[in-house]
């Protein structure tokens, strides 16, 4: 045990507040894709009502995006509870998930703005990819280094361990979609709701 415990530094909160506060700035920044449209000619509720219109891919993309962190979020949040200890190796991890957080806004105006294109939505699923990946490799790590509570149980480690595979499969399959069904290719990810309902009650 004192081999696998070489290493450890910080305290887990610390990164936990670091985690919280991207997050936040993340969530935040995806508003900027809902820029006031300008309207070029007379002015009239029509122009106006149909600029609205043009940002409908746009603000899909926002509620789409940020219930995605919400979710990443919430499962980074939860596997915290259970990891009670931290060395660099799972805090680089960790830190490398973080730069695909932060690629979100940015993947996610892409689609809004230039949605009809398919580079635009694979760029988006490679995002979430990336998080998936990223966010089952902390857990595993952990789990593998003996860094988990050990009042967690087994089948709590277990439901943890399918809920990452799910997001895994599921930001795959948007991925695969984003070659044939470019636009509705996000709408995948909804099925991780009730997969996940699913999982915990397996």
């Amino acid at each position: 045990m004192e081999s696998e415990n070489s290493g450890i530094f910080m305290d887990t909160k610390r990164l936990e507040t670091l985690v919280d506060g991207i997050f936040a700035i993340a969530m935040t920044l995806l508003v900027l894709a809902l820029a006031v449209p300008d309207i070029t000619g007379p002015l009239s509720n029509a122009a106006v009502q149909n600029s609205l219109y043009s940002l409908i891919p746009s603000f899909y993309t926002l509620v789409m995006s940020f219930i995605l962190l919400a979710l990443f979020w919430s499962n980074h949040h939860r596997a915290f509870h259970k990891i009670d200890e931290m060395n660099t190796p799972l805090l680089w991890i960790n830190v490398i998930w973080l730069l695909f957080i932060v690629l979100v806004p940015f993947s996610a105006s892409l689609t809004g703005k230039y949605g009809e294109f398919p580079i635009s939505h694979i760029i988006f699923n490679l995002n979430m990819l990336g998080i998936a990946l990223f966010l089952g490799l902390n857990w595993y790590y952990a789990t593998k280094k003996n860094f988990i509570d050990e009042k967690v149980s087994l089948r709590d480690i277990t439901i943890t361990i399918r809920t990452n595979v799910l997001f895994i499969v599921i930001s795959l399959l948007a991925l695969s979609l984003s070659f044939v069904l470019p636009r509705w290719s996000a709408l995948v990810y909804l099925l991780i709701f009730p997969l996940e309902y699913w999982i915990g009650k397996m």
